[in-house]
């Protein structure tokens, strides 16, 4: 026994003419007629380039035939009684050179015309007439004792499975021949008709003729004569299945043919006005991507496809565009597409739209997202993170590769364990850009230092607040403010006047404020007004404990002294001489201390508003 070598062959649809054939059948239900005169009859094997029949059907005896691969299935009606011989040769080439190819066959009969000779039960084993399987690329093949008007059902295999060209020719010198008058006959098999109320069926033949027309009724499973339909034409007006009966009254012969008409609306076509890409991926466009829109006014979208082409002209030509899923991207160029009814063939009118390139919105997220936390590390505010684009586009958060939301705006109530991601797709376009942030504790200081420099004896104080134990110091930002004063970047001080103050730092974030303890600047008050309403009516040193007074004078604007004061015995000067008060004008002071910080003695010497 032969090794037949089986393998998955893809399916592409071939259409030949073969001298007065029609393209061989590849399962018994699709069986031609042929018939053999006196010219060789050539045409193409069935293979892998056009017929998905890998092996024969399963029902009928095969005889001999182990294995049967690609089917080709053909019936005869014989026209004159004798006994028949045919010539069966398979080569690579047409006209029968390049490689032979081993070619099988075998035939069943007698068969009366209109007989089911397709059943497993009628082509049996008795019905076999002639067989062979043998590995040769030329077999003969007998019909003894054939008579008029019999049909023989033949199958023709092709073993080694690739393309090829099949011949055959009549071989008997005496009587016997095959019938060649009405084998024509053909309405077309199954047709659509797309948005039209009838439809001609023709089946005119070359041969004079009678002519019977018939329907299928669904309820009694039975073909049944269409009153008054006797001519080659019927105007078919509703779905359904006819069968046409040509008789040919000389030789009083028919042939039949079946055909199944259904009616169809055509598909509607969607509208889409531009198909944009992502101007980060502009050298090839997947068409596709519109077809969910086009497709979408037709029920049950999984029968249609888009067809999409470059030009009216393709359009009329019906000319598709095959690289439909890199084709090159060209900004402004127009598409022209139609749907499809795959199920009816049925074409929808013709839109257009234009390749466009999308640019994305400004967006972005900051380097470092900065969660405030109390002392202890817990988080003490929620943090919002994310802003909408609008319609169109969809969100996806993560918490490192753990998705956390789709929301536009994503709420953390709790620091993220890794970095933040947040990826944002646009789904008409494909654009799709991520962005990511990375997560950062920070909290108010623990404590505020101030350093204090310079004097009220001079240029003036310059003081500086310094903020201490802070989580993520390298991320926090503070302003500062001395007692109840204005908020300023600078943690800088300069011209503090002398007194007890306090400075405070916060952070800018949010994550809180922070006071320092109270700090004493030793000073003088630039005026003073002694006119007994108990405010500002004596003047004196502003001092504490880190400054000794050995001596301090007063004097007018002459140098005469007005009076010698000790500040830490007394309220100071009340701007009197002798018991008689002073005008309003300048005086000064001399003051020499011991800055008890340093052990150093020091004198400054200054001038001071009597106001009246």
């Amino acid at each position: 026994m032969r090794l037949l070598i089986k393998t998955l062959l893809f399916f592409l649809p071939v259409l030949f003419s073969i001298n007065s054939m029609n393209a061989q059948g590849t399962r018994c239900a699709d069986i031609e007629p042929f018939c053999a005169g006196d010219e060789r009859l050539t045409f193409p094997n069935a293979n892998f380039q056009n017929s998905n029949q890998i092996t024969g059907e399963f029902g009928p005896d095969y005889g001999c035939l182990d294995d049967q691969p690609f089917p080709a299935w053909f019936f005869l009606q014989i026209e004159d009684s004798g006994d028949l011989s045919f010539r069966i040769s398979q080569y690579e080439n047409e006209n029968g050179s390049g490689a032979p190819l081993d070619v099988d066959f075998v035939v069943w009969g007698p068969f009366e015309r209109g007989a089911d000779y397709c059943s497993g039960s009628s082509l049996n084993e008795e019905k076999i007439v002639d067989c062979s399987y043998l590995p040769d690329a030329i077999e003969f093949m007998s019909i003894p004792n054939a008579q008029a008007n019999e049909i023989y059902v033949v199958v023709i295999t092709n073993f080694e499975q690739v393309p090829g060209f099949i011949s055959l020719e009549q071989t008997n010198s005496g009587e016997g021949s095959t019938d060649c008058s009405i084998l024509d006959l053909n309405l077309g098999g199954i047709i659509s008709v797309c948005d039209e109320d009838e439809y001609l069926l023709d089946g005119t033949t070359d041969e004079d003729a009678e002519y019977e027309w018939f329907v299928f009724n669904e309820n009694t499973s039975q073909y049944e004569s269409i009153s008054g339909a006797n001519g080659p034409t019927y105007t078919v007006t509703e779905s359904g299945d006819y069968r046409l009966i040509a008789t040919d009254p000389i030789e009083n012969k028919s042939e039949q043919d079946d055909v199944t008409v259904t009616f169809y609306d055509s598909p509607v076509i969607g509208d889409v006005d531009e198909l944009p890409v992502c101007v980060e991926n502009i050298e090839t466009i997947d068409l596709n991507e519109a077809s969910f829109e086009l497709i979408e006014p037709n029920a049950g979208g999984s029968n249609y496809e888009v067809l999409y082409y470059e030009s009216l002209a393709d359009v009329e030509n019906a000319n598709p565009i095959s690289n439909t899923q890199t084709y090159p991207f060209e900004n402004g160029k127009t598409i022209y597409a139609q749907v499809e009814d795959q199920l009816s063939g049925c074409v929808s009118g013709t839109d257009s739209f234009t390749l466009s390139t999308f640019d994305f919105p400004d967006y972005e997220l900051s380097e470092n997202t900065i969660f405030c936390v109390d002392l202890e590390g817990n988080v003490i505010s929620s943090v919002n993170l994310g802003e909408a684009l609008g319609d169109g586009y969809d969100y996806e958060w993560y918490d490192g590769n753990e998705l956390i939301g789709n929301s536009a705006i994503q709420t953390f109530q709790d620091f993220p364990e890794n970095d933040i991601t947040v990826r944002i797709s646009h789904a008409d376009s494909g654009c799709q850009l991520d962005f990511t942030t990375v997560p950062v504790m920070v909290s108010r200081p623990e404590t505020i230092s101030v350093e204090i420099s310079g004097s009220d004896f001079g240029d003036g104080y310059t003081v500086t607040g310094i903020p201490e134990n802070v989580i993520g110091a390298e991320f926090a930002e503070f302003e500062f403010r001395i007692d109840n004063g204005n908020w300023q970047a600078s943690p800088d001080f300069t011209e503090v006047p002398p007194g007890s103050h306090v400075l405070t730092a916060r952070e800018i974030n949010g994550c809180g404020e922070t006071t320092s303890e109270s700090f004493f600047l030793v000073g003088y008050p630039r005026f003073f007004s002694p006119n007994g309403d108990n405010f500002n009516d004596n003047w004196n040193l502003v001092t504490d404990n880190y400054i000794t007074i050995k001596k301090l004078y007063i004097f007018d604007r002459y140098g005469k002294l007005i009076i010698e004061l000790n500040p830490n015995q007394s309220k100071g000067w009340d701007g009197t001489y002798n018991g008689n008060p002073l005008p309003s004008d300048d005086y000064w002071f001399r003051v020499e201390f011991i800055d008890e910080k340093t052990g150093e003695h020091r004198q400054y010497m200054s001038n001071f508003t009597l106001m009246r």
